[in-house]
């Protein structure tokens, strides 16, 4: 197991769903080389009850598997875990399914074969998905509230994107205009 990203708190845990024993292995060397807890599993009912005992902060999941079908698997997860970035990972994996992933709930996708960069980079950036910042507010106004909430968010990505304001707007969700508009209302400069 690993010891923890960065050394910060609890292993950040992942879960490896492949019914390739080799790529489970490739993709379990290279996260716990980063400092990831990762465990692996073959198929989805495996993979049900693993999620069921313990908390993940992303999975990945192949597509083509033996019994349950990833992308049969990918909407049990989701109902059940909405907040849990899965990466879809597979060799049947072209740049024009990534919307259809998208809508079945894959917070992004990994063609095989794949880089050991591209693959820390899409779990690093799913863990960040659901990474917690801290904050208190000062009033008890709603609007004030979302006013300061949506600050520290737009603050915090802009500093983990360099002050890129497309990465920004990516790692929000929203469009480049939405974050701009967002920024005038709220007199961020930088």
């Amino acid at each position: 197991m690993g010891v923890g990203v960065e050394g910060s708190g609890p292993p950040k845990r992942v879960l490896v769903i492949d019914n390739d024993p080799g790529i489970r292995r490739l993709v379990q060397r290279i996260l716990e080389g980063q400092g990831y807890a990762v465990t692996a599993c073959s198929d989805g009912a495996q993979a049900i009850a693993l999620l069921k005992e313990t908390p993940y902060r992303c999975v990945l999941l192949d597509v083509r598997m033996n019994g349950l079908q990833g992308t049969e698997l990918l909407p049990i997860i989701k109902r059940n875990f909405p907040t849990l970035p899965v990466i879809i990972i597979s060799a049947y994996c072209e740049r024009q399914d990534a919307s259809y992933y998208g809508s079945l709930g894959a917070s992004d996708f990994l063609a095989k074969p794949f880089h050991d960069e591209s693959l820390v980079e899409a779990v690093q950036r799913a863990v960040g998905a659901t990474e917690t910042i801290p904050l208190t507010l000062t009033s008890l106004s709603l609007a004030e509230a979302r006013d300061q909430v949506y600050r520290t968010l737009l603050v915090t990505a802009l500093r983990k994107t360099n002050w890129n304001q497309v990465k920004a707007a990516q790692l929000l969700g929203v469009s480049r205009y939405s974050l701009m508009r967002w920024l005038r209302k709220l007199q961020i400069q930088y």
